[in-house]
């Protein structure tokens, strides 16, 4: 059972000062835990929300697996981190999430990572939230399409020639943006690897601004 150490952090924009325990903005806060309250894990998950999903975890409990915790109460986002052990190996965990206005909702859009063995997996949710409600939205709805081409400023590396890249959606810390990362697929890291590629070498992570009139996310490249 993962047994943190509790530390809250909360970072203000401009003052460069750190205080305990951050008025997060209620919305982010809302909408997280009915987020939490509904998520159903990828078979043999093994992060942080799977864990509290499978014991049963209150709200509070919940909160308190992640040892550090970084909110910044201006921007509405925050990121925790936590750690836990399964089946003798250590499990770290990233939970990032941010809400984007549009009129008299919020976009609540969640993140999470989980590494074990040095192997990282990712996956991000968006849903809106509205009158103390979450409605899932696919991303589609809400990301215009976005082409691998976009990812590669160069040549493309052999071991990615014709490779179809995942996509990991990061709520940026300021600013109303959305930073999308590619992710090669596994066999294609490997491939990559034997060759001395690093793929985040050749790709480049682009940047969506917030549109609150339309509700969704532009291109900003």
């Amino acid at each position: 059972m993962p047994r943190p150490v509790h530390l809250v952090l909360s970072l203000l924009l401009g003052g460069g000062v750190v205080h305990a325990q951050p008025a997060t903005p209620p919305a982010l806060l809302d909408g997280l835990r009915l987020y939490v309250a509904s998520f159903e894990p990828l078979p043999g998950e093994t992060s942080l929300l799977a864990y509290a999903r499978r014991e049963t975890l209150e709200w509070t409990a919940f909160q308190n697996l992640y040892s550090v915790q970084v909110t910044d109460a201006r921007a509405g986002t925050l990121d925790w981190r936590g750690h836990s052990a399964t089946g003798g190996a250590s499990v770290f965990t990233t939970l990032r999430a941010a809400t984007y206005a549009a009129g008299g909702k919020s976009l609540l859009v969640v993140n999470r990572e989980w590494c074990m063995a040095g192997a990282c997996q990712t996956r991000t949710a968006f849903g809106w939230l509205d009158g103390g409600r979450l409605t899932a939205v696919k991303d589609t709805a809400v990301i215009p399409l976005i082409r691998d081409a976009d990812f590669y400023a160069g040549p493309v590396p052999p071991c990615l020639r014709g490779v179809t890249l995942n996509v990991s959606y990061l709520p940026a810390r300021q600013g109303g943006a959305l930073s999308v990362m590619a992710v090669a697929p596994r066999a294609a890291q490997v491939a990559c690897a034997q060759a001395g590629v690093a793929p985040e070498a050749v790709t480049r992570p682009l940047t969506l601004t917030w549109a609150p009139g339309a509700g969704k996310f532009r291109k900003g490249w």
